[in-house]
């Protein structure tokens, strides 16, 4: 086993920590649980995703819901590790970029498959001529799945020209 599977491993291991313990904390919280980290900009907030994105498909029957999205993201988790152990021989940075997409999905998945919903809690908003504009709140393993997806996108475009 090379020496980068092997911290990519390790990393796995404890960013999905960090996002089930997280996510463990705000349920912790009392509900419509809201605080104030950074006036204007940052929340922590407690919410519950039954859709995906932005909650798409929240509104449809739950057990065929939860269902269809465990299966597609679990299909989708597993391209993405055949994936990953293609590129994590090659000892490239993209093989990285895939290990924080499957600690996005693994997190995800366990909150679905354990609690029917994905716990989100990040606000991030911005105040404009005295409106609030929010982002969808998103959790920990959304932020690994953002950031990998959009530094993959980048690689991809730079490396065309």
């Amino acid at each position: 086993m090379y020496k980068t599977t092997k911290l990519q491993m390790t990393a796995f291991v404890l960013l999905l920590a960090a996002d089930q313990l997280s996510k463990w904390w705000i349920e912790q919280q009392y509900p419509f649980f809201s605080m104030t980290v950074i006036d204007g900009f940052f929340n922590i907030v407690k919410a519950h995703n039954f859709g995906v994105a932005f909650s798409m498909f929240a509104d449809w029957n739950e057990a065929w819901r939860t269902n269809a999205l465990l299966g597609v993201t679990s299909l989708i988790a597993v391209a993405v590790a055949v994936w990953w152990w293609k590129e994590q021989q090659r000892q490239n940075v993209e093989s990285w970029l895939l290990m924080l997409i499957l600690v996005g999905a693994a997190g995800n998945i366990l909150d679905r498959f354990t609690l029917g919903y994905v716990v989100d809690f990040i606000d991030w908003y911005v105040v404009w001529d005295g409106q609030a504009y929010h982002w969808p709140a998103f959790n920990v393993a959304d932020m690994c799945i953002s950031i990998a997806v959009t530094l993959l996108l980048l690689r991809s475009f730079l490396h065309k020209g």
